[in-house]
């Protein structure tokens, strides 16, 4: 299950091969909402589909 939070700033995937675009970057050290650190180490582009009442489905990039 994924969930994504259609009024956020940034989403975060660990999953590199949903991203249709990737740029590494230099290594962010983030806090996850239990302060966990994990590390962020690019940015892009991942589509997902999601569903509504007037179509099967709709893409959306994030």
């Amino acid at each position: 299950l994924d969930l994504y939070d259609s009024g956020a700033t940034h989403h975060m995937s660990p999953y590199c091969e949903s991203f249709v675009t990737f740029t590494e970057t230099t290594p962010k050290t983030l806090s996850a909402a239990n302060q966990q650190p994990f590390q962020a180490t690019g940015e892009g582009d991942v589509i997902i589909s999601v569903l509504n009442n007037s179509s099967p489905s709709s893409q959306i990039r994030l």
